[in-house]
């Protein structure tokens, strides 16, 4: 509970402009159930974050007001309550129908508000509140002369507990939660021996923990222990203490299970396979503290090997029997070849109908199991029943959206050793680290409403974010969890890399198309500015930036369908060439005949979309054919088997000298024995994936030097992607990498100015060579759907606090469903030049926002939905259900198709008898 003496707090006479905007928040609930009096929500974050400012005010209250919501919406009710008329005492709240232990809330005053909880959203959300314990005030509140009765009953010594926390975490340091316990004497309850040399007094009869040795380690452990003697068992403490209390004791309790000591852990890997190198034993020593790590290195620094490591000597120490790997799917058979190169612990890939993957798990007793992350979703159960001690999540940025539907699923995983590995744990903002980070410790960056106020710079109080502050408490918060280190400082031997940015002009056809988009897209900008944008604004913004980046690659890939059939049968002479309207296309040959031809090196070719990498292998086809050599896919487009076998057969195929991969390919693949040159065809949106992609070959076990080419077209929307990014590289380079308190962008980091810099009329600038693009949408090749690489949802909304965001993400969405673009033609700007481009909206809607539109009818003819309909199989299963199976192509269209369909006839369907018309107010 707050108290004076130990929360941040400002005397409320202090902040009265404040207050009132406070106060006018909370009136804002009047019709809702929760009915809490404003004036007493208001004097309670002021009291709590008065010394903090605005920002920090506001956006405790917006998180007070969540939580009131989920008051009115979650049907809470108040299941045992207090003594009447008495001001001390504890409640029971529990949601209705649910037979859940109810959560225990203790009151001790209302006035100044002091109310505790044992949940752990009261734990970690720094208010001082919760839901449950908001219920229980608006129960009081209800009855306006029980309240009047309980503000004027005084607060006695009786009605204080014997022990109790303040919620409050600090915001300038990293901070303990033992600093914010208080304990009182009392004669039933004197504080003894080795607790009470552990302690010093604060005020007269109460008493706070001293600073020093007992703070970790085994001094730790003995100090928890005694502290759960004294309290544990006593009716009348802080319920959130009890709660901490457990918690901790669980966690020291298996950080004593684990604890290997050094001549043990060298025992056990006698027999790994690989030598690791003195930075890849630290990551064990870290590991092995507490059992729970987000490894963060550097891409190409083997953090495969490190995990297989670590799974080897918990199971040869015998910590650990089952060990579950959630992986991308595209590298499953990569990690049980690298698994198997390391260690003798056998490994299954989980693949197959559902009856085959509940078999795999049924027989499996021990040992190490391959799971993607959309098998998560549908297998989480048969994952829970199966009891593995360790789970380890590569590229588990797949985590890093909070709401989506694998975030929650992987979430629920409760196994006592975790591992995360992920060489870029923040790629545009801080929340993306917190959720990640939540899985592992959910109390390190806690609490996620707090992020933004405390950590950013902005220039207009809310939206235009030019900075990130307070560095170092973040680096301190995240240290005792996460471990990187920089290829720079590890691998000094690394072979030496040469980024060589190749400038294209446009075409005067693709300056037209292009320049066309600018002003619609300029207009969109400028009502955001004035309002925030309607969902479908929000999709027709989404659609214009993608298109235009579309355009910038090249006309023949933006009017693929018509444009490929002449194309594919002719030689790509200069008249071909030119006839694409795509000026990619001819320096890219050049570089291939430098590189693969003349000096025999191996090549990976990215583009962010498979039509691109078909119009790069139509444009060198021929000059690999004189020399002998050829090319492979890598992509969402074939099946998991085949990619595989594209990947062995570039290793070992000496005639095999190109490699065309979308992002697919960005993440996991380990290239660096067979090529030495990466192209760049496009630059993605986010410099995190433009490192993936190039630390695809340059990484450890790479003995040549390596050159990257990054392909961009002058004057165009990629150029200027590169200042547009440089925020999100600052942001990573300054929290990980760096030592300063403050990261300082070049220019506002919203999404809407970022859009303003990328549509701006001069010339755009070369500079730096990071983009952004998310990894594209991935083929599952288990259940043949097409899955967004970030969740199954995203979530649209029109408030002015997170319009950006959500803008952002859908542009980031738009990205990874790049594999949809085979589902129909995008189509631009047709006939005379400048006229407006009409982009189609199928093609780049992610998966969660197709429900809301109508299906484009150019993308569906009777005979291609005829054909669509022809790939779906319905079969019978033996347990009397049902199996429907359909292409990818079929399962995406049709399902956008039916949920359009769906949205169209809920909207014009007529009102059901006895409730209001759509647009009609409601009855109360």
């Amino acid at each position: 509970m707050p108290s004076p003496s130990a929360a941040p707090s400002a005397a409320p006479t202090d902040l009265p402009e404040a207050r009132r905007e406070l106060v006018s928040m909370f009136q804002s609930r009047r019709k809702a159930r929760c009915k809490i009096p404003p004036e007493v929500l208001a004097e309670h974050i002021l009291r709590c974050y008065g010394k903090a400012g605005w920002p920090v005010l506001r956006d405790a209250a917006s998180a007070v007001l969540r939580r009131m919501t989920s008051v009115d919406s979650e049907t809470l009710r108040v299941a045992t309550r207090a003594r009447p008329r008495s001001i001390g005492g504890t409640y029971g709240v529990r949601a209705g129908g649910k037979g859940a232990r109810p959560y225990e809330i203790l009151l001790t005053s209302l006035e100044p508000l002091r109310v505790s909880c044992d949940c752990p959203d009261y734990v970690k959300g720094s208010l001082g509140l919760c839901k449950h314990s908001l219920c229980v005030l608006a129960d009081l509140a209800a009855k306006p002369r029980h309240w009047k009765q309980l503000l004027a009953s005084p607060s006695t010594a009786a009605s204080r507990p014997l022990a109790w926390w303040n919620p409050i975490r600090t915001i300038d340091r990293p901070g303990d939660w033992l600093d914010g316990v208080r304990l009182r004497s009392d004669p039933r309850a004197p504080i003894r021996g080795a607790l009470r040399a552990c302690v010093q007094p604060e005020a007269e009869g109460v008493f706070r923990f001293k600073n020093g040795s007992f703070r970790s380690g085994k001094g730790r452990e003995k100090t928890i222990t005694l502290l759960w003697d004294h309290v544990a068992k006593r009716r009348h403490i802080d319920p959130a203490l009890r709660t901490l209390l457990a918690d901790e004791k669980a966690e020291l309790e298996r950080a004593s299970t684990l604890r290997i000591s050094e001549a043990e852990a060298r025992r056990a890997l006698r027999d790994f396979k690989l030598k690791l190198y003195p930075y890849q034993r630290e990551s064990l020593k870290h590991f092995f503290r507490q059992g729970r790590l987000l490894l963060a290195d550097d891409m190409g620094l083997g953090k495969t090997v490190q995990a297989t490591s670590i799974a080897h000597v918990l199971s040869k120490t015998g910590r650990m029997s089952r060990v579950l790997l959630i992986v991308p799917a595209s590298l499953k058979s990569q990690w049980a070849a690298e698994w198997s190169r390391a260690t003798d612990i056998p490994i299954e890939l989980v693949d197959g109908s559902v009856e085959e993957r509940t078999q795999i798990y049924a027989r499996t007793s021990e040992g190490a199991l391959v799971a993607n992350y959309e098998q998560s979703l549908r297998d989480l159960d048969h994952m829970k029943s199966w009891g593995p001690e360790l789970v380890i999540l590569d590229e588990a940025q797949r985590i890093k959206n909070w709401a989506t539907q694998t975030a929650r699923a992987i979430k629920q995983l409760d196994v006592p050793y975790r591992l995360v590995l992920t060489g870029t744990p923040l790629e545009n903002r801080l929340d993306e680290l917190a959720s990640i980070m939540d899985w592992i410790d959910p109390r390190v960056l806690a609490p996620k409403w707090r992020l933004g106020p405390v950590h950013q710079i902005t220039a207009d109080g809310a939206r235009e974010v030019v900075g990130i502050r307070n560095l170092e408490v973040l680096r301190q918060r995240l240290a005792p969890r996460m471990l990187r280190r920089r290829r720079a400082e590890v691998l000094d031997d690394l072979p030496a890399r040469t980024n060589t940015l190749v400038s294209v002009e446009l075409t005067p056809a693709q300056r037209d198309e292009h320049d066309a988009l600018s002003h619609p897209i300029a207009m969109l900008v400028a009502q955001a500015r004035a309002r925030p944008l309607a969902q479908a604004q929000f999709i027709r913004l989404m659609v214009l930036l993608t298109t235009q980046r579309i355009i910038a690659n090249g006309l023949a890939q933006l009017q693929f369908a018509e444009m490929w059939p002449g194309l594919e049968p002719r030689r790509p002479d200069d008249a071909a060439l030119t006839s694409a309207c795509m000026p990619k296309l001819a320096r890219l040959r050049e570089i291939v005949e430098s590189v693969a031809i003349e000096q025999g090196r191996k090549i990976v070719i990215f583009s962010q979309w498979r039509r691109a990498l078909t119009l790069a292998h139509w444009a060198t086809a021929d000059l690999l054919d004189a020399a002998g050599q050829s090319a492979r896919f890598f992509t969402g487009k074939e099946s998991r088997k085949r990619r595989t076998q594209n990947v062995l057969d570039f290793h070992d195929d000496p005639d095999l000298h190109i490699l065309f991969c979308t992002d697919a390919g960005g993440v996991g693949l380990n290239l660096q024995r067979a090529a030495s040159c990466c192209i760049n065809f496009e630059l993605p949106w986010n410099p995190a994936v433009l490192e993936q992609r190039v630390g695809r070959i340059h990484r450890l076990g790479q003995s040549r030097p390596v050159d990257v080419y990054n392909l961009m077209s002058r004057d165009s929307i990629e150029a200027r992607i590169a200042q547009a990014v440089s925020n999100k590289q600052a942001l990573f380079s300054g929290l990980f990498d760096g030592h300063d308190q403050e990261v300082m962008f070049e220019g506002s980091a919203s999404f809407l100015s970022t859009v303003e810099a990328l549509v701006d009329a001069g010339p755009a600038s070369g500079g730096n060579q990071n983009g952004a693009d998310p990894q594209p949408a991935e083929l599952d090749p288990d259940v043949d759907m097409i899955l967004d690489a970030q969740g199954s949802e995203a979530i649209v909304t029109t408030h002015a606090d997170i319009a950006d965001p959500r803008i952002e993400q859908m542009v980031l969405a738009a990205d990874e469903t790049a594999s949809a673009e085979d589902v129909g033609t995008v189509h631009g700007a047709r006939g005379s030049h400048g006229a407006q481009a009409r982009p189609s909206l199928a093609p780049f809607v992610a998966p969660s926002l197709a429900p809301t539109l109508a299906p484009d009818p150019s993308l569906l003819s009777p005979k291609t939905l005829r054909g669509l309909i022809s790939e779906v199989r319905v079969e019978p299963t033996a347990n009397g259900g049902m199996r429907i199976e359909a292409s990818p192509e079929a399962a995406k269209t049709l399902g956008t198709l039916f949920a359009g369909l769906a949205e169209l006839l809920a909207t014009a369907s007529p009102p059901a008898k006895g409730s209001p018309a759509k647009g009609s107010p409601a009855r109360e």
